[in-house]
């Protein structure tokens, strides 16, 4: 039996409150991400962003935390709690990609504004779009 291994990063995006955000990423154990261009944005705004970080061996976006006091796991989104942090207007991306050796790759892109709205691609989308190049389409993995 393989492993999932991942990557998983952010874009960079203003947030309304950096003591709290980095709490929040702290808790998640995500590895906050600082530009090394922080004073060349137009607006002047500082831009930080997240990466996966010691969370589990997986490397992905954390799906869960365990509740200290009684031992349970909570689901978790990380998109859907960024948005509590985003300043107005900004947009976050979320990607992660990964493998299970050669048996499957995936990757996983998810945008989210400051009202919660996302837009979702994932690399398996493209088994519908080459419908319009044949018929006869295997999918890359065992």
């Amino acid at each position: 039996m393989a492993n999932y291994y991942a990557t998983a990063r952010s874009n960079y995006f203003a947030v309304k409150d950096e003591t709290a955000f980095r709490e929040w990423a702290g808790i998640l154990g995500l590895t906050i991400l600082e530009p090394d261009h922080r004073d060349k944005t137009a607006d002047g705004l500082l831009r930080l962003g997240i990466a996966s970080g010691y969370n589990d061996d997986s490397g992905g976006w954390p799906t869960s935390l365990t509740d200290e006091e009684t031992g349970d796991y909570e689901d978790i989104d990380v998109a859907e709690q960024l948005v509590a942090h985003l300043a107005d207007g900004e947009v976050a991306v979320l990607i992660e990609a990964g493998n299970e050796k050669l048996r499957y790759i995936s990757g996983l892109a998810v945008a989210v504004n400051n009202k919660g709205r996302t837009v979702i691609v994932d690399l398996d989308s493209i088994y519908t779009a080459a419908r319009k190049l044949g018929p006869n389409i295997t999918r890359a993995e065992y």
